[in-house]
């Protein structure tokens, strides 16, 4: 008796919506790519669209303007720095263990996501000039003084962090220190040795919180 071979299940039609999600992702990804190989300036829309694969028209029509799409590129990087954090910090350990851990975050992403850093200090700086920029990256910055900062108060809880350090103070001058770190390793790599510089500005951390 011969087998009958089972019949497919016709597949199903993407909707109108799940296509335009997909060309706004892919498109936000080419423009991220662009900004890391041009900065902000050197790119159109019409630029983004076509290396994503699609019309040079289609990012105009998804993102307004070329202002838009890098407000959403911003968005973006500060989405992507958000979630690479959460990886790292453990919400069980608390203090000095979780401030190291977001240090060791953002400079091994030196060695992972060299691309990602190089568009977050390209965008950075962008929003000293591009308003459209700035409201995410104050959004990025405050977030991630925040994180410094709860990290430092969990610490003088658990009487590993001495009590009477300016929290706000220090958490603005932690994530400067790893953003100027980084910073200079993208301008310069063959002559900023990662592994010192995150072991020198841990043990400053470590001797000006001593209890």
């Amino acid at each position: 008796m011969t087998a009958v071979a089972p019949v497919a299940s016709p597949r199903r039609r993407r909707t109108q919506a799940e296509r335009r999600e997909e060309a706004e992702r892919l498109i936000l990804d080419a423009a991220v790519r662009l900004v890391a190989e041009k900065g902000l300036d050197e790119f159109t829309l019409a630029d983004a669209g076509e290396a994503a694969g699609y019309s040079r028209g289609l990012p105009a029509h998804y993102f307004g303007s070329k202002a838009d799409l890098l407000s959403a590129v911003a968005d973006h990087i500060r989405e992507w720095f958000s979630t690479g954090l959460r990886t790292r910090v453990d919400r069980r350990r608390r203090g000095l263990a979780n401030l190291i851990a977001g240090i060791d975050f953002y400079i091994d992403a030196c060695g992972t996501d060299r691309t990602m850093l190089l568009v977050l200090h390209t965008v950075l700086a962008g929003a000293l000039h591009k308003p459209p920029l700035a409201q995410a990256i104050a959004r990025l910055n405050r977030e991630s003084a925040e994180e410094i900062e709860s990290a430092i108060r969990a610490g003088i809880a658990n009487g590993e962090i001495r009590r009477n350090i300016d929290v706000r103070a220090w958490s603005v001058l932690i994530l400067s220190s790893v953003r100027g770190i980084v910073a200079q390793w993208l301008v310069d790599p063959d002559h900023v040795d990662l592994p010192p510089l995150r072991a020198s500005l841990i043990a400053v951390l470590k001797r000006n919180f001593a209890p």
